[in-house]
């Protein structure tokens, strides 16, 4: 079925039809997948792929990330690009682990099972122009008042320093109401089968497009909210260097 699909596209596209971008074939690709020492500890954590983390492609939730990225290692030349540049996220709620040091004052937010390990948001080699980590562009005072973001070089954990037992007490008593938020487009695919969110480094597929730029055009973005308030806690962005 994939391929009847991405032929479909291809024939339209062929035929004239240059102003639906591959949006509606997609759209049917991805519904016949959708159908086939511490003051505060972590408490035990009940992780479910299926009902915790979410992927989405453009909007649309993909139940089977690995079946896209398996048609397109398979995939004809011709239909190499039909993926690139779309806005890829994944959304992860209910499993963030709350730790707290209180002699150091150190709050860390980490997620035991990993976060988004379909992706590849940091650069794979150390000379090539890329992500190379994320640093905190905004926080709530509510949540962290005056608190310190630390960069991060992985998804998996979160620190934040300076942080008083009163906001951390707070941040455990919503732990589970915490929703990770990975955005970006994607810019190739791995040899490893994670969607790259750059284009530099040992990429198997690589999408069109100059690396130098991409840092503005193709941001990447980690939020991290409230989700019975909807309110955010802390918002990270890729740093682009050397």
């Amino acid at each position: 079925m994939p391929f009847l699909v991405l032929s479909t596209y291809a024939v339209r596209k062929s035929a004239g039809y240059r102003n639906i971008s591959g949006v509606i074939p997609l759209l049917v690709f991805f519904l016949c997948l959708h159908l086939n020492s511490s003051t505060v500890s972590c408490s035990e954590i009940y992780f479910n792929d299926y009902l915790s983390e979410k992927y989405y492609i453009d909007d649309q939730h993909v139940f089977l990330l690995y079946k896209i990225i398996n048609w397109w290692y398979d995939c004809q030349p011709k239909d190499n690009y039909l993926l690139c540049g779309k806005t890829i996220k994944c959304t992860n709620l209910g499993n963030a682990c709350i730790e707290y040091t209180q002699s150091k004052s150190v709050l860390k937010v980490s997620i035991p099972k990993g976060l988004a390990d379909q992706f590849s948001i940091f650069k794979t080699c150390n000379q090539c122009f890329g992500p190379s980590n994320l640093r905190c562009i905004w926080q709530n005072k509510k949540y962290l008042g005056k608190g310190t973001a630390a960069p991060t070089k992985h998804l998996n954990q979160f620190v934040f320093l300076h942080i008083n037992k009163i906001q951390a007490r707070f941040l455990k008593n919503i732990e589970k109401e915490i929703i990770f938020v990975v955005q970006g487009n994607i810019r190739g695919l791995m040899n490893d089968g994670k969607i790259a969110l750059h284009n530099t480094g040992t990429i198997l597929k690589r999408c069109p497009g100059d690396a130098d730029n991409e840092a503005n055009i193709f941001p990447i973005t980690v939020k991290i909210k409230n989700t019975s308030t909807n309110e955010m806690i802390a918002q990270y962005l890729g740093t682009w260097s050397n």
